[in-house]
């Protein structure tokens, strides 16, 4: 459901940066600036070096592929069964073709080292511009090189491999520290910047990464928003946080990241989510004939994203906003795609709230109404079924499986 950190820090440099700005000197240089405007050291210095058009292309596939929880293929008709994305052909190639238009530079935290693109159109012609450009991709992607000294990206992502939602917020704390030190950065030397400057400047730079305007219109919206999402609420979290306790703060974060989009989305606590809501071993839970594919949590911000595709965003948001947890299994039988859904919300209203507007959205004409989805499997289209706090949905199944607190059968 997700794409790894790697390919997050690629789509993140979006913005020029001139050759010059890969020389030894300009990097040691963009480093001493990270570190006066962070408070914290580099163990190191950072390595850079030139990519080829084709290598980039070699590397977003690859990447793309490992962020994938399943093989390409299998996770877009997961994708497009569930109703976050439209089915289409060739869909893998149209990503890879606009992801690779958007990237000029990138810090990629597997060999830890930072890169240029051979050859990538600039969209600045003045000095001063690319200048400017340059100061602002260096910081942002040095803090991931400084984020990943402390917190080894790589492997983090790799064990939240199975989590849609825990990688988008963490995403979200990374992306909006290296925003907000891009923010400050370009601020630093700007007679009378102030706080006030910082806010009005910041979400200008947080959404810079990439130009929604320039996004192709064959490009599932699912896969844009989740990509500016760690930017512009991921700024706003980081900048809360600093708010309360400065950078000492956000090295809080780094200790104990957020475990969930939705304590990105709501200021204040939230408790952790709820695991363990779908039994083991998930290959048994399978509708006969098929195989499983993958599990994985959705949480706050992708339920309220697939609830926005057709209901008002005030209905979407507060059925959503309740969420507390869920696990969710998809299987496979040839051409033919079936999930299985818990969830858990904080009170039996809010369960309730969702079970409405989840029903709603799936009318015929809404997200779920997919050939591939539901039509052709025996049975019932979906069932959904709610028991106090919780609900399970299944589709593809003639009915639900042995779920602990749900009756089975149904």
């Amino acid at each position: 459901m997700r794409h790894g950190r790697s390919l997050a820090a690629i789509l993140a440099a979006a913005l020029v940066l001139g050759a010059a700005g890969l020389l030894p000197a300009r990097v040691d240089e963009a480093a001493k600036l990270v570190e006066e405007v962070r408070g914290r050291k580099f163990e190191r210095a950072i390595p850079a070096s030139e990519m080829g058009p084709e290598e980039l292309r070699r590397v977003l596939r690859s990447k793309l592929a490992e962020g994938f929880p399943a093989s390409p293929e299998d996770t877009l008709r997961s994708l497009a069964a569930l109703g976050l994305v439209e089915a289409a052909p060739n869909l893998l190639e149209r990503l890879l073709d606009f992801y690779a238009s958007q990237v000029v530079a990138f810090y990629d935290p597997e060999p830890r080292r930072f890169y240029l693109v051979r050859g990538a159109e600039t969209p600045f012609g003045g000095t001063a511009m690319e200048d400017l450009a340059e100061r602002l991709i260096l910081a942002h992607e040095l803090t991931h090189a400084l984020q990943d000294e402390a917190l080894r990206l790589d492997r983090r992502f790799e064990e939240l491999r199975d989590n849609t939602d825990r990688t988008l917020a963490l995403q979200s704390l990374l992306e909006g520290e290296a925003t907000l030190v891009m923010v400050r950065a370009a601020l630093l030397n700007l007679p009378g910047a102030d706080e006030e400057t910082e806010e009005m400047i910041g979400p200008l730079l947080s959404a810079g990464a990439l130009e929604r305007a320039n996004v192709p219109k064959d490009i599932p919206e699912y896969f844009v928003d989740q990509l500016f999402f760690p930017y512009v609420e991921g700024t706003a979290f980081v900048r809360r946080a600093v708010k309360r306790g400065g950078w000492p703060e956000v090295d809080r974060l780094w200790r104990s990241p957020p475990l969930s989009t939705s304590e990105i989305l709501h200021e204040g606590p939230a408790p952790p989510p709820a695991e363990d809501l779908l039994p083991g071993p998930h290959a048994a839970l399978a509708p006969s004939g098929a195989r499983f594919l993958y599990a994985d949590t959705l949480g706050e911000w992708t339920i309220r994203f697939l609830l926005r595709r057709t209901l008002e965003p005030e209905e979407a948001d507060a059925a959503s906003a309740g969420w507390r947890g869920d696990r969710l299994a998809f299987f496979s039988s040839g051409a033919k795609i079936a999930f299985l859904w818990r969830l858990r919300f904080e009170s039996p209203g809010a369960a309730a709230r969702f079970e409405g507007a989840w029903t709603k959205s799936r009318q015929p004409g809404g997200p779920g109404d997919r050939e591939v989805s539901r039509s052709d499997w025996p049975g019932r289209r979906e069932i959904v079924s709610r028991r106090g706090c919780e609900l399970a949905v299944a589709s593809g199944f003639a009915r639900l499986p042995k779920l602990p607190g749900f009756p089975a059968g149904r």
